[in-house]
């Protein structure tokens, strides 16, 4: 979902900076391997429990127990590293910001900006998600923002505000 946001938000901003897009990676991208882990969770708890409980009863609660627990802290890390992996987009600058307990957050100035693409395959195009390409001048280089929800949408607002930055350059207000 992509939301725009006011500034309260836990990156530092610089002065006049307002952010402007603030969004995480499709659902999918944390629906799909909470199904797969899911699954194999759901295997282990209809066949390999009850298997271990014939063969020693007292060993079945505890299997019982221990998949839940397991399952439980896989679904948590995916969901935070779902939850804490934003891009985000302000007057000034282009964040992208990844990690649960340390955080690596890297920007590009608006001005910077040279090229900005997207790509999408086919599940891409049918469930509205891509990865969105920036590329910078000086030494940021490239940064991809994968899992995108409505890539084209965040594209076209980035080059928007690069163009109101590209304005404003021009002809500045006296």
């Amino acid at each position: 979902m992509i939301k725009s946001v006011s500034s309260n938000s836990s990156i530092f901003l610089l002065p006049e900076e307002k952010i402007i897009l603030q969004v995480n990676p499709h659902w999918l991208f944390l629906a799909l391997p909470l199904a797969g882990i899911s699954f194999f969770f759901l295997f282990y708890f209809t066949f390999v429990c009850p298997f271990i409980g014939s063969m020693v009863s007292s060993f079945e609660l505890s299997c019982y127990v221990l998949i839940f627990l397991i399952l439980f802290f896989f679904s948590l890390v995916l969901y935070l590293d779902w939850k804490f992996n934003r891009l985000y987009l302000t007057n000034l600058r282009l964040i992208q910001e990844r990690g649960i307990i340390g955080k690596r957050r890297m920007s590009i100035r608006l001005e910077s900006i040279q090229d900005i693409a997207c790509e999408y395959g086919i599940s891409g195009r049918i469930f509205n998600y891509g990865s969105v390409i920036i590329e910078s001048a000086g030494k940021e280089g490239k940064m991809v923002f994968q899992g995108m929800p409505s890539p084209m949408v965040i594209k076209r607002m980035i080059e928007n505000e690069v163009h109101k930055k590209d304005s404003s350059r021009l002809f500045p207000s006296t």
